[in-house]
């Protein structure tokens, strides 16, 4: 507790209290009003946007010393949340009501720097989404993100649902997209694994 402390001193006098989330936990839904702000200790927390047909697609991970700006953006000024949240690894989580958060805004220039700046890095990484989703095309976007899960040694163990959800499509598109690269030897499929014998063959492939 005192490591995110010492990262966000403007909560040290706040009445914050400690919670602690398994994976799976949802953290809260779209439509939901806020009545508390998280401050990530450790873990991660996953942040979503759901479709009418259920489909998914990731819009940020809230990590140590993070917050999520939806809730900020609830609790500041509008009423209910604007996507989905669930606790993706074993989250210790501090915990602020809205009303102790907005005091503390109003009192603390500290606070308000940090909450600007999660703004500012969060439109960012949206933005990012956005433009992956309209002007690239899916084989190039999944290129992209094996290459971003790729271990040391080129195995990754994410199942093609997974890697839809990443990517906001269909489980159908990803499978079609790497039976594709397989059949031009740019990955090797096994039961839950999926093997890159050259990453960076695989990104010049897709990016010509």
């Amino acid at each position: 507790m005192q490591t995110i402390i010492e990262k966000l001193p403007f909560l040290r006098h706040s009445p914050i209290h400690l919670s602690s989330l398994p994976a799976g936990t949802p953290v809260f839904t779209e439509g939901s009003g806020c009545g508390k702000i998280g401050f990530v200790q450790s873990g991660v927390i996953r942040v979503f946007k759901l479709s009418e047909t259920g489909r998914e697609i990731t819009l940020y991970r809230i990590e140590a010393g993070e917050s999520c700006i939806l809730s900020m953006s609830c609790a500041l000024s509008n009423p209910i949340h604007q996507a989905s949240a669930i606790v993706e690894e074993d989250a210790n989580v501090l915990i602020l009501s809205t009303g102790d958060f907005q005091e503390l805004i109003e009192k603390s220039h500290e606070a308000r720097n940090y909450v600007f700046s999660q703004f500012a890095s969060r439109l960012t990484n949206v933005m990012m989404v956005i433009e992956e989703v309209v002007f690239k095309r899916m084989d190039e976007r999944l290129a992209g993100l094996l290459a971003e899960l790729a271990p040391p040694h080129s195995v990754i163990t994410k199942t093609h649902e997974e890697l839809a959800v990443e990517l906001g499509t269909a489980r159908e598109v990803i499978s079609r997209t790497l039976k594709e690269f397989e059949r031009q030897n740019l990955v090797r499929l096994g039961r839950g694994t999926i093997t890159i014998p050259d990453l960076k063959a695989l990104l010049h492939r897709v990016r010509r």
